[in-house]
């Protein structure tokens, strides 16, 4: 068969794809800035409303340890603690909030980083539905990478 049979195709596509994954996970390994602007991002969104309770806090730990580049990057301890440290700072008012988005600005330069935190923080306001508070966080944050969240939605 001309240029290989087929399941030498599939495990070059395979092989291709294992390469792009590695090279994903090494560029996000120890980018603790990138953890961090991603829970940030979720903080934010979940305390969009002035509280962020249980199910919000589980919800953006799922949502961090389901991403593929995150999970390959940080084990599930170090997320879940980054995210408790981001949401007490959350819950510390304006100011605690304020901070998280300098956490979120460390990574604008990064594209594709940028686009993970906010695609990250709409999965987690899409969990019960976009509120309008919600919206609001979420508008800010793709502003504060220099993304346009109509793109997002």
């Amino acid at each position: 068969m001309p240029g290989g049979s087929l399941e030498e195709k599939h495990m070059g596509l395979l092989s291709g794809l294992k390469a792009k994954f590695a090279g994903s996970v090494s560029k996000y390994s120890g980018k603790t800035d990138f953890l961090e602007a991603v829970m940030a991002a979720a903080a934010l969104v979940a305390w969009a409303d002035g509280n962020a309770d249980d199910k919000e806090i589980a919800a953006a730990i799922k949502a961090a340890v389901s991403n593929s580049a995150l999970a390959g990057a940080f084990d599930s301890r170090t997320i879940e603690q980054t995210a408790e440290q981001m949401f007490n700072r959350a819950s510390g008012g304006r100011v605690g909030r304020s901070g998280l988005y300098k956490e979120i600005e460390d990574i604008k330069a990064d594209k594709d980083m940028s686009e993970t935190v906010l695609l990250t923080a709409l999965d987690i306001a899409d969990s019960e539905g976009i509120s309008e508070d919600e919206k609001r966080v979420l508008g800010e944050i793709a502003s504060r990478l220099g993304l346009d969240l109509k793109k997002y939605l």
